[in-house]
């Protein structure tokens, strides 16, 4: 089964603490998130938010591998999810 490490709040706190070192970067520079296409794209100001998630596995039709993810309460149920309910921190990216 295939499974992605998450960035845990323990480390974007510390990613925050070397972030103050940084004399370049200034309470006006922008973020923004990298989905892998030509461009960056804009996250914005109220997109962060704590919700609840449960794990849910799926199966890759072509090779039958096991991919596990992470679905939001409200969706958990169409996607199977099982588990624990867990706290997480979710960015929104909605366009």
């Amino acid at each position: 089964m295939q499974q992605v490490e998450n960035l845990t709040v323990g480390q974007l706190r510390r990613f925050l603490a070397e972030l103050e070192k940084q004399k370049a970067v200034t309470e006006d520079t922008k973020i923004f998130l990298d989905t892998g296409w030509d461009s960056i794209q804009e996250i914005a100001p109220n997109a962060l938010s704590i919700e609840e998630a449960k794990i849910f596995q799926i199966e890759d039709p072509l090779n039958h591998e096991i991919f596990q993810g992470y679905s939001l309460l409200e969706k958990a149920e169409k996607m199977k999810a099982t588990g624990q309910i867990e706290k997480v921190l979710i960015i929104r990216n909605l366009y």
